[in-house]
């Protein structure tokens, strides 16, 4: 039922938001409607960005994957590097999914190889999940990566799966209008005095 929701969703975003916007001007004060409409847009702006942040990271991690592999002399390197960065996208479960896929067919060749593959996977997940992910999806958002890990531990521990996905672009926005706030505040009183 969700699924066919987010179709009808999908197909007919642009009338609701529309109709959204009109009920908007039509009962909210226009000072309050600029204040939402910026959160929007603050909003937009990072799950836009943690998107292509996310693919990034895939990519980064399916290359050293298949550049570790290589190295290690392990079978089928570009088609498990490629599957490890593809199941990079799926939160929490994909690390699992691609690692147990690429040692089922590691196996098929050297069954010493696939658990050694294993242990080089719960290495390369322990830096990526720690060093990589941090970096580059908080690059990406313009949020430390203190806050990106901070936000992915706590809002995965509270919603699961569903907080992973939306956790970081949530702290994101929330750091973003904050930081605009702060300055705000710093510039009136810097102004407050001077006078």
């Amino acid at each position: 039922l969700s699924f066919i929701f987010t179709i009808y969703f999908l197909i007919g975003k642009e009338s609701l938001l529309n109709q959204g916007w009109r009920l908007m001007n039509a009962y909210v004060k226009p000072d309050v409607l600029k204040r939402v409409e910026h959160v929007l847009v603050v909003l937009d702006n990072s799950f836009s960005k943690f998107i292509v942040g996310q693919c990034t990271e895939a990519v980064i991690l399916g290359s050293l994957c298949a550049l570790g592999m290589w190295v290690f002399r392990f079978p089928y390197v570009i088609m498990i590097g490629t599957l490890i960065g593809f199941t990079a996208l799926i939160p929490v479960a994909g690390a699992y999914i691609g690692a147990a896929t690429g040692m089922i067919m590691i196996a098929t060749v050297s069954f010493p190889k696939a658990l050694l593959f294993l242990l080089f996977i719960v290495v390369l997940q322990q830096l990526e999940g720690n060093l990589i992910y941090p970096k580059v999806v908080g690059g990406s958002i313009n949020l430390p990566a203190i806050w990106v890990l901070a936000s992915i531990t706590v809002f995965g521990g509270l919603f699961g799966i569903v907080g992973m996905l939306v956790g970081v672009p949530l702290v994101a926005a929330a750091y973003t209008l904050i930081k605009e706030k702060v300055k705000k505040i710093e510039s009136q009183k810097k102004t407050n005095t001077k006078k």
